[in-house]
């Protein structure tokens, strides 16, 4: 067994030799060809063409496709931008600058969104570009937009040609290849809540079936958009790829919750209080095999039962209130299970072309964006943070320039918002880019001086810039290969008419490091780039969110005026954004100079808390359900008492997250819902079954059961947070 392993590591390791290997060939050789058609032609800067082409370059031709047009759109935006800007103050740099400002906020703040990153991105840098030239001369301007577009364009035709003529991969199979496995995913997770509900050992890890379930849904997303590009056949249902897209991350949210609320039934016999669960559970299984079924390409072989969860008045009547609540929770997600599966398999079957009777758009609470008054989304403070420092740059940058003109002169406006762009997108990231760039422009000028002034014919610098490319792909993936190319480009000094100065050379070295030594020191000015230091700031905003809420909605469903309804929306979105912003944080942060603060007591921590923001979320949302209106009012006392004590807790932890400890909040919570049960039962008693319908009681039971989950979720986290060595992360240090 142990020789059988090794031969087959030893063959995925040749495999990815080979695959290594053959991308660093197919990049080398388009760039070299990117640089003889303009050199042939004699365009403005050879460089132009290759540099489309070292950014576009991914392993398949789909992603290549997709990311060269939205590269290709950027640059047609950024053209129409930058003479427009030119064109409006040609001769007042102030007002210029002052009137550019607001566009490059704009280009920055949707740049960090989810749709459209590298449009934006490319939007930004070369609308800079561009409105570098204009103080030659508007003719020149011009010119530069022009040919900037055109070699743009050509780049994406090399890079096009090349994947797709030799060695190409493609996104076509792999699309079906994703979407069967995050159904096996899928399906494997709802056997395994099934089992848990029964009280069985599933056998399978729920900690790993989710994280693969996650991972699948982003892969899905990003195989739609490279197989659309590169496929007729795809883009003409792409808008169903991307609801069985949207459909399967709903469904991971909606088993996510169902995970939350285990702990409530442990208790509880769901299979005996709810008759139908089994049936509904198989019917579940059936779904999921028929989605495997269509998409494999065989027809359909049943039709789509649709199950209700009625339970059983008699065994229900045992349980308390409590636990009736737990059992509504429930009930409500696997409902909304139900809803979910049903339109997958419709979808399913539009994809490959099987009609079925349409069903109603099934709406999922919290699967959409969070949107304030008159449809728009509140205001994200970290990308606003991205906008300031993004702004900043180009200020600092045009300031030097002006009063200052160091070495590098325009490109102090131009390169220095471009890093400031690239840094922004990843915050989280130590900013590390001195050393490669150090390194590697280190190269790019050895090769100026030693290599460049003995050849005398394309060829000979064909096989220069092949070699240095394949060098870079091959064996300095990611930052050090963006690094490497990009001293290629601006230390080669590779142009029609080549001309050699170790000055100018020396002063473009100089002027990279001051700029990005700028860019570095800019990066201190929203926020300290200190992942811990992030991570607790990002964890006392998610706080302050949930004490807000709680306090607004907790008693009253009504948003009330404008502004209480913009700052509900704000805070909505704030507290159901941060819990995927901390987990990726929480990864940077450096296990080394924090041993007492393991990797694994940081992700419980976040799970903790997105268990948190789904109970509040939860409560958001059966409160605004109508309820029976004798119990609110009879129990408004118990609830506010609980409320308070929620608000407090909230309140100390958004000011230091381990101020509250699990022992002192659960006492006073376990306090709080037994008066509240006591009150319940006796207003229960008083009021009678039948002043009360079966939808009043059930939205009551889904609030009680909120407010339940929130308490249980809140003293998890304090038990969570109790472990993390907080004064560690707050000591200061160089």
């Amino acid at each position: 067994m142990q020789a059988t392993a090794s031969l087959e590591e030893g063959e995925n390791f040749v495999f990815r030799l080979a695959t290594n290997a053959r991308e660093a060939i197919k990049i080398g050789l388009a760039i070299t060809l990117a640089y003889y058609l303009a050199m042939r032609l004699s365009w403005v800067s050879p460089s132009w063409a290759a540099i489309s082409v070292a950014f576009i370059s991914l392993p398949t031709a789909g992603q290549s496709l997709n990311k060269g047009f939205l590269r290709m759109g950027g640059t047609l935006l950024a053209l129409v931008a930058g003479l427009f800007y030119l064109g409006l103050f040609p001769q007042d740099r102030w007002l210029f600058f002052i009137s550019f400002t607001p566009f490059l906020a704009f280009v920055t703040y949707k740049m960090l969104g989810k749709n459209g990153q590298y449009f934006w991105y490319c939007t930004g840098f070369v609308s800079m570009m561009i409105t570098t030239a204009g103080p030659a001369s508007s003719e020149h301007a011009f010119e530069f937009a022009v040919f900037r577009t055109l070699e743009t364009l050509i780049g994406i035709v090399i890079w096009t040609l090349v994947s797709v003529l030799i060695w190409p991969r493609t996104n076509r199979q792999g699309l079906k290849k994703v979407s069967h496995e995050l159904l096996v995913t899928q399906e494997k997770l709802t056997r395994c809540y099934r089992n848990r509900i029964a009280g069985r050992d599933s056998g399978e890890s729920l900690r790993s079936l989710r994280s693969q379930e996650g991972q699948l849904v982003g892969q899905l997303s990003q195989t739609i958009e490279a197989a659309g590009s590169e496929s007729y056949e795809v883009h003409e249902v792409r808008h169903l790829w991307e609801r069985l897209q949207r459909l399967s991350f709903s469904m991971m949210g909606v088993l996510d919750r169902l995970h939350t609320g285990l702990t409530d039934l442990q208790q509880i016999d769901l299979e005996k209080v709810l008759p139908d669960l089994g049936v509904l559970f198989s019917e579940l299984s059936s779904r999921f095999e028929e989605m495997q079924r269509v998409l494999s390409g065989r027809p359909p072989a049943r039709p789509c039962e649709v199950i209700s969860l009625s339970p059983a008045h008699r065994d229900s009547q045992v349980l308390n209130h409590f636990q009736r609540a737990a059992v509504e929770v429930t009930r409500t997600e696997l409902e909304r299970l139900e809803a979910l599966t049903r339109a997958m398999v419709e979808c399913v079957r539009d994809l490959e072309q099987y009609r079925a009777e349409k069903q109603r758009p099934v709406a999922v609470a919290g699967s959409g964006p969070v949107s304030g008054r008159f449809g728009l989304p509140p205001l994200d403070p970290d990308r606003v943070r991205g906008v300031i420092m993004v702004v900043l740059s180009m200020w600092a940058g045009s300031l030097i320039w002006i009063y200052i003109n160091p070495p590098g002169h325009a490109m102090w406006y131009q390169f220095v918002p471009n890093i400031a762009l690239s840094a922004v997108q990843h915050p989280q990231v130590r900013f590390t880019l001195l050393k490669p760039f150090a390194f590697a422009y280190v190269a790019g000028l050895v090769t100026y001086v030693f290599i460049m002034p003995h050849l005398t014919v394309f060829w000979e610098l064909g096989i220069v810039i092949f070699t240095f490319v394949f060098v870079a792909a091959y064996f300095f993936p990611g930052v050090g290969r963006i690094a490497l190319l990009l001293a290629m480009f601006n230390m080669l000094g590779i142009n029609n008419e080549q001309t050699y100065s170790f000055g100018s050379m020396a002063n473009a070295f100089v002027f990279t490091m001051l700029g990005l030594a700028l860019v570095l020191a800019l990066t201190y000015v929203t926020r300290s780039p200190r992942q811990e230091e992030g991570f607790m700031s990002m964890v006392c905003r998610l706080f302050r969110s949930c004490e807000f809420l709680v306090s607004r909605v907790a008693e009253s469903g009504q948003s009330g005026s404008l502004l209480e309804g913009m700052k509900i929306a704000y805070y909505r979105q704030e507290m159901g954004s941060l819990p995927t912003k901390l987990g990726i944080w929480g990864k940077q942060i450096d296990r080394k100079k924090f041993p007492n603060n393991t990797p694994d007591q940081v992700k419980d921590l976040v799970a903790n808390l997105q268990v948190l923001v789904y109970r509040v979320e939860e409560l958001i949302e059966a409160r605004s359900a109508p309820q029976a209106s004798i119990l609110m009012r009879e129990l408004s006392d118990e609830v506010r008492a609980w409320r308070i004590v929620v608000e407090q807790g909230f309140a100390r932890w958004s000011e230091y997250p381990e101020a509250e400890s699990a022992d002192d909040l659960r006492e006073r919570l376990s306090l709080r819902l037994a008066r509240l049960n006591a009150g319940i039962e006796e207003t229960m008693n008083r009021a009678g079954e039948e002043e009360l319908s079966d939808e009043e009681r059930r939205n009551f039971y889904r609030l009680l059961g909120s407010f339940r989950g929130v308490s249980q979720a809140a003293i998890a986290y304090a038990g969570a947070a109790g472990s993390i060595d907080w004064a560690h992360w707050r000591e200061e240090r160089f």
